[in-house]
């Protein structure tokens, strides 16, 4: 646009100065209409921007061709014809509208921006807490895919399916190696690993008693991949971590279990499978060339919408119930009052009952209701932490 703007359009003669008007219009309006359908940059903002100052420039171009229309039809014929083809007696008229025309368009532009910016921000993709911005998942020199998902097909084809398509949508331009996709031939699965940057195990029921399995962890660590592993929460699919470790065959099992790879656990409840993926996209960024030199407490993500960003409060105050007799409830009812203050959030662990009538005079009271229970009869909730001692 410079080039033709300040270079090429001078070739044309200066007695033609309005024909260099018209083109220097025409290549405007084409490049702001390419700014609008390529857009080019990574904020949504600096699209709107990009596209405004280019509508600016037109109108302004716009401005000089009516400019010289007016003073040619002036000159040639006067104010009275002027006036009777372009509706404007004086210069200042020509002038005055379109600067109210430039500061409109700017407003649309801006009001079209904040929109835009608003909605992106809500859309569910990880984001960098250092500047809100989509992260730029980048790929090594001689690598086609950002993650190799290794799994058995019995236990974990389900689950490795909706990791790619869950980690697709969080961050659009991954590229993941999944077998049901990209496999072309069971005996280029060295190859695969080779051209991938890091390999994910996805740890179920039979996944080191699998051949193909074996040989996708051997020669992941035999060319040093990076990995992560993804632990299988079902019971019928998966087992504990002492399962699998035991299953594991003993020359791979340090290498796998003890040099500190980042894990995490697959559940089937949303909330909690977004806490792994995003484990999962933090190990892919500190492996990409982007951000290799980031420390693990510099690579900070979040997703917009999820639990752990919103500012959750009791709307009055709460009396729980905590029994001596359930193993870990107090534990667990002290984490919950130090998160959300003692003055929204009160803990009861004793067991006397409480009468009916002392119930009835503690409802009628605030100021009985805002002090500390001293009985269970006082809770508004009980609190039950289930685990395997819970009914034993």
């Amino acid at each position: 646009r410079k080039l033709m703007l300040t270079g090429f359009v001078l070739l044309i003669p200066e007695k033609h100065a309005f024909r260099r008007l018209m083109v220097a219009t025409v290549i405007c309006c084409f490049y702001s209409v390419v700014l609008a359908v390529v857009r080019p940059y990574k904020r949504v903002e600096d699209d709107c921007l990009a596209v405004a100052t280019s509508f600016v420039l037109l109108l302004f171009f716009l401005t000089a061709n009516w400019t010289t229309i007016f003073l040619g039809v002036k000159e040639r014929s006067g104010i009275d014809d002027a006036d009777a083809v372009l509706g404007f007696g004086k210069l200042d008229g020509v002038v005055n509208w379109m600067l109210i025309l430039v500061a409109f368009a700017l407003l649309i532009f801006l009001i079209g921006a904040i929109v835009a910016v608003r909605r992106v921000a809500m859309v569910p993709t990880i984001r960098l807490v250092s500047d809100r911005q989509q992260p730029e998942l980048t790929l090594a020199r001689g690598h086609t895919w950002h993650l190799f998902n290794s799994h058995i097909w019995s236990t974990g084809q389900d689950a490795a399916a909706v990791i790619k398509k869950q980690l697709q949508l969080l961050i659009p331009d991954i590229k993941i190696f999944l077998d049901v996709d990209d496999l072309k031939s069971i005996g280029a699965l060295e190859e695969y690993i080779s051209r991938s940057q890091v390999v994910l195990f996805f740890l179920s029921l039979g996944y080191f008693g699998s051949k193909n399995c074996e040989r996708e962890v051997r020669a992941s660590l035999d060319r040093q991949k990076p990995l992560v592993l993804v632990q299988e929460a079902d019971p019928k699919k998966g087992g504990t971590l002492e399962v699998l470790r035991a299953e594991c065959r003993e020359d791979l099992r340090a290498a796998i279990f003890d040099q500190g790879w980042p894990m995490t656990t697959w559940h089937r409840i949303e909330a909690f499978q977004r806490v792994s993926l995003k484990t999962i996209a933090e190990a892919l960024l500190l492996c990409s060339p982007n951000y290799e030199a980031l420390s693990k407490e510099q690579m900070r993500l979040y997703v917009p919408g999820e639990v752990q960003r919103e500012a959750l409060a009791f709307p009055k105050p709460v009396v729980l119930w905590a029994s001596p007799a359930n193993a870990g409830a107090a534990e667990l009812a002290d984490e919950l009052t130090a998160k959300f203050g003692r003055s929204s959030l009160t803990v009861s662990t004793a067991e006397e009952p409480c009468s009916s009538d002392s119930r009835a005079s503690r409802r009628r009271s605030s100021v009985l209701r805002r002090s500390t229970p001293r009985r269970a009869g006082d809770a508004m909730h009980m609190l039950l932490y289930l685990n395997e001692h819970s009914f034993s």
